[in-house]
């Protein structure tokens, strides 16, 4: 399976029969801006530390279109940690693409490393992913559909290129508002500048908060390294913890107010969705999801052309 389950799984989706009252009827006609969605053979790259909504968007469209969720295609696990430097995590996508490319060029399986999600150096969770060339998911051309389940990141995904392949990912800037947007466009996210946002895979995988805590505290005590997460994070008002549909709240609450009361900051919740994924990997492809055609580079315009 795709998702973890122990100690930072994602809540049971044991109730796929609601699952289409949470996914939004698609339109009677796919009429423009309107496209179908990934063709056969497609391969998703997703960050781990959505892990939990990724396995929950799989499962309910798979449920929608009356399929197993296990025969979504081939899923590469990203590091959480690139996104410290985005120019290492495009240059990490870059190279998946490029053996992807090598794939259909030689029709060879593409090996692609991967991670296991969850917590620790990536070092000690690499995994390989086989991915079998296109031809051996589709008579139709070489090249196939790569999914980015991520958001545009810090301009990690800036430049990335496809010789074969289309790129295909949410019109969004980062995970927050990948998570906050309820079938809007871009423009009408609502977000709250003072409000730190977080989910269960924020706090159950490596995030620069905490590790920068551990470091600071390992250097100069806990009062100290306390002081100085509180005036790295003084434009914060409150921690707002993003329910996603994809995991347990309850049991997630005791961390998320313990991390709040260590920043002396109010706690608030907020809903979410993980509707731009489930249009992701199921479709319909409307103006929110960006589709880059072989030999196309990503670039930031792609984010305001609607």
């Amino acid at each position: 399976m795709w998702w973890r389950r122990d100690p930072c799984s994602r809540a049971s989706i044991g109730d796929v029969e609601d699952a289409p009252s949470r996914i939004s009827d698609p339109p009677g006609e796919l009429a423009p801006p309107f496209a179908p969605g990934p063709g056969p053979g497609a391969v998703i790259l997703a960050c781990e530390m959505i892990e939990d909504e990724v396995g929950s968007a799989l499962e309910l469209a798979a449920a929608r279109d009356g399929r197993d969720a296990s025969a979504a295609g081939s899923l590469v696990w990203i590091e959480s940690g690139l996104h410290e430097r985005p120019e290492k995590l495009r240059d990490h996508i870059q190279l998946l693409v490029d053996r992807l490319d090598e794939a259909a060029e030689t029709g060879t399986p593409a090996e692609l490393p991967s991670v296991r999600p969850g917590m620790g150096p990536a070092a000690t969770r690499g995994e390989t992913v086989i991915v079998p060339p296109p031809g051996a998911a589709s008579s139709a051309e070489p090249g196939r559909d790569i999914l980015l389940a991520l958001g545009y990141c810090g301009n990690g995904l800036q430049g990335l290129v496809s010789r074969h392949h289309r790129l295909v990912f949410p019109r969004v800037d980062d995970c927050i508002s990948l998570f906050l947007n309820h079938g809007c466009t871009r423009e009408e996210i609502v977000r709250d500048a003072h409000a730190f946002y977080l989910t269960k895979g924020w706090l159950c995988h490596d995030n620069p908060v905490q590790e920068s805590l551990e470091m600071w505290t390992e250097r100069f005590g806990a009062e100290k390294a306390r002081q100085l997460r509180k005036t790295t994070l003084a434009a914060y008002e409150r921690v707002t913890l993003i329910d996603t549909g994809a995991y347990d709240v309850a049991a997630t609450l005791p961390e998320s107010h313990a991390f709040a009361r260590d920043l002396d900051l109010e706690h608030t919740e907020t809903p979410g969705s993980i509707v731009l994924l489930e249009r992701l990997f199921a479709g319909p492809w409307d103006s929110e999801i960006v589709v880059v055609t072989p030999g196309e580079a990503i670039t930031i315009l792609h984010l305001f052309e609607a």
